[in-house]
């Protein structure tokens, strides 16, 4: 060996024993000194204005409304450029959408103007020309009138080498003096140190697509990176049969190459549908031949650990649910991303199918069992604490006895414990699957603690949409829908359909009351009502 090519080693070996060192004085600092790893967080300070110096904070998915009204969670009277629903703002953190609601004035961004109209000009007609909506960055403003805020974003720590998001149970996480590192790389790190490996250098690595393996930075931006999908592949997966069952089985084997993949005990049939986050399909248990239905999600984020542990624990909840009139979930679980969930199968398809075979509505005579058995369901979850979140025709599942049709509620608990760990993305600003027609007010003026009063409503628009074959309000293309949501009452049911009983209108029309304190406040007491007229 020459001189320069031993001095050369030495040196590397002198670097590596730097770098081993200081990582052994990391460890023994964190035995006085431990760093916790915080989740993600959006604050929101009032920097001028009414009501200058409130912050308001945000930690979990929700949404913020900026007004004159008595809704809005910033009220700002006294101030003539403030429309009464003035911008809507969506946080999941570390994301934060803002949409303009109509208004006047408009809203600015770093005095950039979004939305506005013209003095003479109605609200329906600017929001219907734009939506106009802008994602925030952290150290964004916000003006409205005299009113201004300022966007605060705190990422919570993220590994330096894998960009993956240091969880509390990781130990100290410290690397280098304002770097940290996941408790996965620094194994690797110790490994290629010991080996005299030159690989000891770390180096950031971008996020990839779990499918295709292409650079997702753009689309995942300053979240910590996970398990994610493309948006390329998701259309792809979610236009091919089978595509999602074949992604999770073939992950499955990757990382489990001495057990059985993920679904393998189901022989997999027809697609009983599609949405924008995913698809069912009906499937039969090998074991016993039972047939089953399989709804298979894409979440709209990367899939943090943090994120897949609120998940499973929020689903967790709904796996003792066991009643008639409930859909029942046998088993659920995911794979790179993919989450998948094995219930019950009802071979009457769903209650919009029904209603569609049935040119375009019910008659009372028809929808009246179903309409008791759903809220017999509604009853028992609620006495648990359960709220559904997202009660439409889509989610009513039928099947058929010697008495005539029978209903169980699907899906109780998905949406909101996908909403609850953020892997459901936007769904106030970027709503997706009709879900607006059956949302009422509180979802947007009171996001995070819906009750079971809120469901009530949604499922008396359930019912309204069923016997009238049209919506409780009018949510035509030239009006924001956000805006409709927030203002309009539910347009009387005998308007619709004259032919609809005087006392059923009493009682469905008070359980779309968009004033929460109006409605029957539980499942049992709307049952009871309609149990007397029908």
């Amino acid at each position: 060996m020459t001189h320069s090519a031993a001095s050369g080693t030495d040196s590397r070996r002198s670097e590596i024993a730097v770098v081993l060192a200081y990582s052994i004085a990391l460890y023994q600092k964190s035995l006085v000194n431990r760093i916790t790893p915080m989740p993600a967080k959006v604050l929101l300070e009032v920097t001028s204005g009414p009501i200058k110096g409130k912050v308001f904070p945000f930690e979990a998915h929700d949404t913020f409304l900026f007004g004159r009204h008595g809704t809005c969670h910033a009220q700002i009277l006294g101030d003539g450029f403030v429309s009464r629903h003035h911008f809507i703002l969506e946080v999941n953190p570390p994301d934060a959408q803002l949409r303009d609601l109509g208004s006047l004035g408009g809203t600015f961004v770093n005095g950039t103007k979004y939305g506005g109209r013209a003095l003479n000009e109605e609200p329906q007609v600017a929001t219907g020309r734009q939506f106009p909506t802008v994602d925030l960055s952290d150290g964004d403003t916000i003006a409205v009138g005299k009113t201004e805020l300022q966007v605060k974003i705190e990422v919570g720590l993220q590994c330096c080498q894998c960009s993956a998001e240091i969880l509390p149970d990781d130990g100290n996480a410290e690397w280098m003096p304002g770097s940290f590192m996941c408790r996965n790389c620094r194994g690797q790190l110790s490994t290629a140190i010991q080996s005299n490996s030159p690989r000891a250098r770390t180096v950031r690595k971008a996020p990839r697509c779990d499918q295709c393996g292409r650079n997702v930075s753009k689309e995942i931006g300053s979240r910590p990176t996970g398990s994610y999908v493309c948006q390329e592949c998701r259309t792809k997966l979610l236009s091919e049969s089978g595509g999602l069952r074949h992604l999770i089985q073939d992950v499955a084997k990757t990382i489990q190459p001495d057990q059985q993949p993920l679904l393998s005990g189901y022989k997999l049939g027809q697609v009983l549908g599609k949405g924008g986050m995913g698809l069912v399909q009906k499937a039969t248990r090998t074991s016993d031949g039972r047939p089953v239905a399989i709804k298979m999600m894409l979440p709209a984020i990367a899939v943090s650990e943090s994120a897949r542990e609120v998940f499973q624990r929020e689903i967790g909840v709904t796996d003792g649910l066991d009643h008639p009139n409930i859909v029942k979930l046998f088993e659920h679980g995911d794979g790179n991303g993919v989450f998948y969930f094995i219930c019950e199968f009802c071979k009457g398809g769903s209650l919009d199918q029904l209603v569609h075979r049935q040119g375009g509505k019910l008659t009372l005579k028809m929808a009246a069992p179903v309409m008791i058995d759903c809220l017999q369901g509604l009853e028992y979850a609620h006495a648990k604490g359960i709220v559904h979140r997202d009660l439409k025709p889509q989610n009513i599942l039928l099947y058929q006895n010697a008495k005539g049709w029978v209903a169980k509620v699907a899906d109780f608990g998905l949406a909101k414990s996908f909403e609850t760990a953020g892997l459901s993305g936007m769904t106030a600003t970027r709503s997706i699957g009709g879900t607006y027609h059956f949302m009422p007010r509180e979802q947007l003026t009171d996001f995070k603690y819906l009750k079971p009063v809120s469901d009530i409503w949604s499922i008396a628009a359930t019912f309204y949409n069923v016997l009238t074959g049209q919506y409780p309000r009018n949510m035509t293309k030239d009006r924001d829908p956000i805006e409709i949501i927030l203002h309009d009452d539910a347009i009387p049911i005998r308007d619709r359909c004259a032919e609809i009983p005087a006392a059923v209108a009493e009682v469905l029309d008070r359980a779309l009351s968009i004033d929460v304190t109006a409605r029957f406040q539980s499942a049992s007491e709307l049952n009871r009502a309609l149990g007397e007229v029908l």
